[in-house]
C-alpha cells in the first residue's frame, strides 16, 4: 500500500497555523499537557485518538500538543458534514485533513472511510458525536466501536480535554485569554478481547463503552 503524507507545502501551512495557535494556547492562555509519554512517535501510523469534545478548539489542541511539525503522516479528523457546506470551510477542512461524517446516522460509508484511513494515517474521533454543552461526558456512538472492531488500529489512545470551552465557548468567535485548559493523553488501550467477538451492534457498543469509561477516568483526573 502506498503511504503518503501531507507534503512540504501543506506541512508549511500547518507549521504557520500551528505556530500562531501555539501563541493562543501557551502564551495567551495556560494550557497544560499531561501524558506526553503516550503521544505516538514521529512517523507512527494507524493510531486512533478518542476524546471528549467541548469546544471547536479541541481538534486544534491536538495539533499543537501531539502532531509533529512537518509530519510525514497525515493527521486526520472526522468532522460533521455541516462544516463542508460552503467552499471556504470545505477547503479549510480538507487542508487540515478532515473528512465529513453524518451525525446521528449509521453512516456505513464514513465508518469505512475511517477504517481505511487507519491503515496509513493518524485519526482523531470524538465518540460522543457532538459537543457536550455541560462539560459532562455523553454516551459514545456504537459506530466508533465498529470502526475499532473492523480496523484494529495499531494503537487506540484515550484522551480527555478540560477547559477549552472556557477559551472558546459554543457560539463564540473570538477566543478568550487568561484561561486554563488541560489535555491528557492516556496509555494505549488493549481492546483485543473484543476482536474475536462476532461483529454486531452489541460488540460495537461494548467497545465504545470501554473507551468512554477510560476517557471518563482521564477526565476525572484533570
Amino acid at each position: 500500500m502506498r503511504r503518503t503524507g501531507p507534503g512540504f507545502w501543506v506541512n508549511l501551512l500547518h507549521f504557520v497555523g500551528l505556530s500562531l495557535l501555539d501563541i493562543l494556547f501557551r502564551v495567551l492562555n495556560r494550557v497544560e499537557v499531561l501524558g506526553r509519554e503516550n503521544i505516538p512517535l514521529r512517523g507512527e501510523r494507524g493510531v486512533l485518538f478518542l476524546s471528549n469534545h467541548i469546544s471547536a478548539l479541541d481538534p486544534l489542541l491536538f495539533g499543537i500538543t501531539a502532531m509533529p511539525r512537518f509530519s510525514p503522516v497525515w493527521w486526520r479528523a472526522a468532522a460533521k458534514e455541516e462544516l463542508f457546506t460552503n467552499a471556504f470551510s470545505r477547503a479549510v477542512m480538507y487542508l487540515i485533513g478532515a473528512f465529513p461524517v453524518r451525525r446521528r446516522q449509521r453512516d456505513i460509508q464514513s465508518m469505512g472511510r475511517m477504517a481505511e484511513v487507519l491503515k496509513t494515517d493518524m485519526l482523531i474521533v470524538y465518540p460522543e458525536g457532538t459537543w457536550s454543552t455541560t462539560g459532562e461526558l455523553l454516551p459514545g456512538h456504537p459506530g466508533v466501536g465498529k470502526v475499532i472492531h473492523d480496523a484494529r488500529p495499531n494503537k487506540v489512545i484515550p484522551v480527555a480535554v478540560k477547559g477549552t470551552d472556557g477559551i472558546l465557548p459554543r457560539g463564540a468567535w473570538i477566543p478568550r485569554i487568561g484561561r486554563r485548559a488541560k489535555i491528557i493523553y492516556g496509555p494505549p488501550m488493549d481492546l483485543s478481547r473484543f476482536y474475536n467477538q462476532p461483529e454486531s451492534v452489541e460488540t460495537s457498543q461494548q467497545i465504545v463503552e470501554a473507551v468512554m469509561t477510560e476517557i471518563g477516568k482521564l477526565y476525572a483526573s484533570l
